[in-house]
């Protein structure tokens, strides 16, 4: 299993392969990234003391430091807001087994002062939840109003189609893993409504859901929809849906299919579209080494 280290080294990969070159941190992180931990990346046989990793991969360069910003080397840094990266402190502990390195991410985002403070009054966070073993992991954006109310990731409207979809699949709810790239409902100046998470938001919560990922270890991502697209793959005005879906992609060595959120299929629920939709399911299926019924292959189709 990939340990936290491992772990936060793709996160900051992920974010530098979308075009960010700045990250803004805390003092603590900042001393975390400059001389790197104590000890050895066991899995990659790697002395850390120095900071080797960092330099090695990330071509960070001494004396391009400052209090709150790390350069990316060669590249100009971008201007940077609030919702810059910040990255959570980093456990150095050594987990003896997935669930044990889950829990513990788990009680880090949850109890994340950074997190708290943008959740409605009375809401909660929300983190991913399934098999920790799972072949597929479906992947949203953000939580909605009825997500924040439980703290479980689709579980309104959309959720339940998407549970439908699984169960089609011939899966239940159990054996796949379901998170969202955000961790709070995106917050609105009205009490009703939803409204898109933007890209610094979605950076800001993505090494969470990277870690995860290396938790999980699943064989397929299924990423519900263009914002959830561009959280992983990076913000392209060019990008259409229609040219991207139904194809694989890859998101940190993982094979990545992108397909419509359930909330699309909501608002336009043809058998037509039902269909493309389920193609990409199929899809999966087969990269996972599912076996799909003749049933199964006909769902949709129009007569």
């Amino acid at each position: 299993m990939m340990n936290p280290v491992s772990a936060l080294i793709d996160a900051l990969e992920s974010l530098k392969n979308q075009g960010q070159r700045t990250i803004a941190l805390s003092a603590e992180n900042l001393t975390f990234l400059k001389n790197g931990p104590k000890g050895t990346d066991r899995e990659n046989n790697q002395n850390i003391h120095d900071g080797h990793v960092w330099k090695e991969i990330f071509g960070i360069q001494k004396g391009k430091q400052s209090a709150s910003m790390l350069d990316f080397e060669g590249e100009k840094p971008m201007k940077l807001n609030d919702f810059s990266c910040k990255l959570m402190p980093v456990s150095q502990k050594i987990f003896t087994n997935k669930r044990e390195h889950w829990e513990d991410l788990r009680q880090r985002v949850l109890n994340s002062e950074d997190l708290k403070k943008h959740v409605h009054p009375g809401k909660q966070l929300v983190f991913g939840v399934g098999n920790l073993d799972a072949k597929i992991f479906f992947c949203g954006e953000a939580p909605g109003a009825d997500e924040e109310v439980q703290g479980i990731p689709f579980v309104g409207r959309a959720g339940q189609l998407l549970t439908k979809i699984i169960v089609a699949m011939g899966l239940s709810r159990e054996e796949v893993y379901i998170g969202n790239i955000m961790n709070w409902r995106p917050e609105m100046d009205t009490p009703t409504g939803n409204r898109p998470p933007t890209q610094e938001e979605m950076q800001f919560c993505l090494p969470h859901l990277v870690e995860q990922l290396e938790i999980v270890r699943p064989e397929a991502i299924v990423a519900l929809g263009a914002t959830a697209v561009s959280g992983l793959l990076g913000y392209d005005k060019s990008r259409k849906m229609s040219s991207v879906r139904g194809k694989w992609h890859e998101f940190c060595g993982v094979p990545l299919m992108i397909t419509f959120h359930p909330s699309y299929l909501l608002r336009n629920g043809t058998n037509k579209m039902k269909r493309i939709v389920w193609e990409d399911m199929l899809n999966v299926m087969e990269k996972v080494a599912m076996p799909i019924s003749e049933k199964q292959r006909k769902y949709f189709l129009e007569n």
